[in-house]
Formats: C-alpha cells, sequence, structure tokens
C-alpha cells in the first residue's frame, strides 16, 4: 500500500477463453494501458470491451473478470478504500456516495476524460513527487464524480453484497488455495450443500467450484513463474498441485503456453 491506502499494480493479463473471476474489498479503477480487454460481471449481467485507454471502475466486493480481447495486454489497476476519500462509514457523505457507488450494477466503464484522469492518478502515484497523495486522492474523487453523476438513478439497493455467499466461498479458496481442499470443505464455508454449492458457482460464474479452484492456483502460479526463480515443480506444489505434469498440462490448456514459455516472455 501507498499514499494511505492507495495501492496500484501493472498487470500482464493474458487471452483466454475462461473467465479468471475475482474480486476485491477495495474499490478499484482498470485501464487498458496496451492491447484491448474484455470485462464481465457475474451472473452474465454485462460485457463490454476496453481499447487501450480506456478504464473502468469496479465497486468494492463486485465479482468481475478481466481477460485480453486478443493477446496479452497490460493493465494499470489502482486500489483504494472509499474510506480514504469520504471517512468513516458512520459519515454523512459517506453514507451519501459510498452506497450509490456499492449499489451500481456491477462494474462500470468511464468516460474517456474519467479514464485519463484514472491513468493520471495511477502516474502521479508511481512518480511519488510532492504532495502526490494529495494529488492522486483528488484525480481519484474527480473520477468518482464522474461515475456518480453518470449513473445517478441506475443503482439498486438490491445489489448490495448480493453476492456475498459465493464471495465467502471464493475468499475460502483464495486463502486454502494451496491445500488439499475438496468440494465438501468449499460448500462448508459457504454453509450451503454440496448441491447447492455447485449451483451457485455455475449460475453466478459459469464455472463449477473445483474448476474455479484450479484456475485460481493456475492464476497464482503465473505470478511466482513471474517473479520467482523457482522450478516448475516448486510451483506446482506451491499452489495446490501433487504432481508439476498435471500442473504443466493444466496450465497450457488454460493459458495456452506451457509454464516455462510463460515465463521466458518476462525474462
Amino acid at each position: 500500500m501507498i499514499g494511505h491506502g492507495m495501492s496500484i499494480e501493472e498487470k500482464t493479463i493474458g487471452e483466454s477463453a475462461e473467465s479468471s473471476w475475482d474480486f476485491s474489498d477495495e474499490a478499484e479503477f482498470i485501464v487498458a494501458y496496451r492491447s484491448s480487454l474484455r470485462v464481465l460481471a457475474a451472473d452474465g449481467f454485462q460485457a463490454f470491451t476496453l481499447r487501450e485507454g480506456e478504464g473502468v471502475f469496479i465497486p468494492p466486493r463486485t465479482i468481475s473478470s478481466v481477460i485480453a480481447s486478443e493477446r496479452s495486454a497490460i493493465i494499470h489497476k489502482i486500489s483504494f478504500p472509499l474510506s480514504i476519500l469520504w471517512g468513516d462509514a458512520e459519515s454523512m457523505i459517506y453514507k451519501k456516495y459510498s452506497e450509490a457507488l456499492l449499489a451500481l450494477h456491477g462494474a462500470v466503464s468511464l468516460s474517456q476524460s474519467a479514464a485519463a484522469n484514472a491513468e493520471k492518478a495511477y502516474c502521479v502515484l508511481c512518480e511519488k513527487n510532492y504532495c502526490y497523495e494529495i494529488i492522486a486522492r483528488n484525480l481519484i474523487s474527480s473520477v468518482l464524480v464522474t461515475v456518480l453523476t453518470e449513473n445517478e438513478g441506475t443503482s439498486s439497493s438490491g445489489k448490495m453484497f448480493s453476492n456475498e455467499r459465493i464471495i465467502r466461498m471464493m475468499t475460502f479458496i483464495k486463502e486454502h488455495y494451496s491445500q488439499n481442499i475438496k468440494l465438501q470443505d468449499i460448500a462448508a464455508a459457504g454453509n450451503v450443500s454440496e448441491r447447492e454449492c455447485l449451483r451457485s458457482f455455475r449460475k453466478t460464474l459459469g464455472t463449477s467450484p473445483v474448476h474455479y479452484l484450479i484456475s485460481y492456483r493456475l492464476s497464482e502460479g503465473t505470478k511466482l513463474l513471474e517473479n520467482s526463480t523457482l522450478q516448475v515443480a516448486e510451483i506446482s506444489y506451491r499452489v495446490g498441485f501433487d504432481n508439476p505434469a498435471h500442473f504443466s498440462r493444466s496450465f497450457k490448456s488454460l493459458y495456452g503456453f506451457s509454464p516455462s514459455k510463460w515465463r521466458s516472455r518476462f525474462l
């Protein structure tokens, strides 16, 4: 974290026929820095494409997926708690505006000027010049003002945290993916039966809990391939596979590259 709770990340997004679903407890801006992206929302609610320089706002705890449209893409991401802008959850301003953002119908595409300001905020946070925290916070606030004014009246209070049950199960997977967890463990995390667990994942994410677990393990594997010198076999064990060959086959099936080939792209 930098700048009083604001964090940034430049990330390579691979092209895949399968969506990598995730959520964050913080709000996020994502700008397509290189190549174009596809942004998907849970429940099949929406899907749209971001060209280079275009951006999206993702409210906290919104399940979404971002994938490259044609080839590997690079994104710039800013994550931040809404409290750094409007104080604690008991303040009047927080209640008025944060709840409106939390109630949006999933991810929201940014206007050209708003996306440009999000990218400026990213650059300011990278450079860390004098007063950068204040400048970045003001830019982020200006983007959120645009989001609020352009989406006034489109929020729904029924949406707020409507996916809490599956979020609990996804959180369990994110916290225990390296362990030998099974369907019954995932279902228990959501306090549902195995049958209801399967139904919830299929309805919301279009996949099974076990398939999501494998995809998440592979996603964590890409991070270790890009940012460590660990052998592929060691990475496979660290992300929860009990067989390196299974890891390599699954990795190539999802990303179109072997683990070694994927790593060579970042050397």
